[in-house]
């Protein structure tokens, strides 16, 4: 019963570092890549449109990719503290 019970508390911890390292390593690539993106932009692209279509472009990437980033990371907050408060109030933390 102990072996069983210690399996399924390493599989949590497994299952909750794999997500955060999954959204770390994306969280990082989406910053860097949103900013590579604007950058690239303004650098080839921008003498195309006017200042306020530029600056449209430049704002409308600065609201998507941290509305991104902060969706992934709420939907991994709520999943993880549904368990942490289920192992809390039933007294299953190691």
């Amino acid at each position: 019963m102990v072996a069983s019970h210690a399996f399924l508390a390493l599989d949590a911890r497994h299952r909750f570092f794999q997500g955060l390292r999954r959204r770390v390593v994306a969280t990082v690539g989406l910053l860097a890549g949103g900013l590579s993106w604007v950058i690239l932009y303004l650098a080839f692209l921008a003498g195309r449109f006017s200042w306020y279509q530029n600056l449209a472009v430049v704002l409308t990437s600065f609201l998507v990719v941290p509305a991104v980033i902060i969706a992934m990371w709420v939907s991994w907050g709520l999943a993880m503290g549904g368990h942490v408060h289920h192992a809390f109030w039933d007294d299953d933390l190691p």
